[in-house]
């Protein structure tokens, strides 16, 4: 992308994340609170990626910021927009002089981060919240070094978008095709990408499709201690061919 195109990628990312943020209660992310086995999960398979200098993008209350700094990074930026989301993760992060936080939006923020010497970006649960998710994903590659990872989580198949995940502000669930597709036009190569939590997909669907139940603390925690183990010790030896989550690691040529 050149420089006018980034820019304009900007403006549209940051006017639709404002207007999606607006909207965002983070009621989730006091519920993902309890689901430490799935988040270290995540980490883990992000860990080779990372490097020295780590950017969290929608870092929320810091679930998985914490998790990582458990990888001897040298540096980690964390953005958050929301201003309630933001003085809590300041709250837990803002005094470790290996963290610096940023409430804003990625294309604001940017300047400020050093960019074009990060070592990885890294997103969970975030891009199905942007409209234009191309032109962040543009955003992530801009601030990348030569050689940088992005370490992307999202959520997966679209038939199992239902009505809360409306309510948590979400645009889409994605294809692997698609995700691999729109990774390639920010202009990615994709190291990997792939399908996790088969068992999930079921739990989701009966949870929250059929029963039209909400997440809660008490619910994510009995699948954490249940479920996870299981969908943990498939993801390291099997590639499903679909589940509730993708997993994508690309890098910036």
């Amino acid at each position: 992308m050149n420089d006018a195109s980034q820019a304009g990628a900007r403006t549209s990312v940051n006017g639709a994340n404002q207007a999606r943020c607006a909207e965002y209660p983070g009621h989730d992310l006091d519920a993902m609170s309890a689901a430490d086995r799935y988040s270290r999960e995540i980490v883990r398979g992000f860990a080779p990626y990372l490097g020295s200098h780590a950017v969290e993008v929608g870092a929320g209350i810091g679930n998985i910021s914490v998790l990582l700094l458990q990888q001897r990074l040298e540096r980690l930026d964390v953005i958050e927009p929301d201003a309630r989301l933001y003085a809590k993760l300041s709250e837990r992060l803002g005094r470790r002089s290996d963290v610096v936080t940023h409430r804003g939006f990625l294309g604001g923020v940017a300047s400020r981060i050093r960019g074009g010497a990060v070592d990885s970006v890294v997103s969970v649960n975030v891009l199905e919240h942007v409209e234009d998710d191309v032109g962040e994903l543009a955003l992530m590659h801009s601030i990348l070094r030569p050689g940088g990872h992005l370490c992307l989580w999202v959520p997966a198949v679209p038939a199992l978008y239902i009505r809360l995940d409306r309510t948590l502000g979400h645009y889409r669930r994605y294809r692997r095709s698609e995700l691999g597709e729109k990774l390639a036009r920010a202009g990615f190569e994709t190291v990997f990408l792939h399908y996790r939590d088969l068992v999930g997909m079921f739990a989701w669907f009966l949870v929250c499709r059929v029963l039209g139940q909400e997440l809660t603390k008490g619910k994510v925690g009995a699948y954490d201690r249940f479920v996870v183990p299981i969908t943990t010790f498939a993801g390291r030896w099997t590639r499903p061919p679909i589940g509730k989550n993708l997993l994508a690691l690309a890098r910036k040529p």
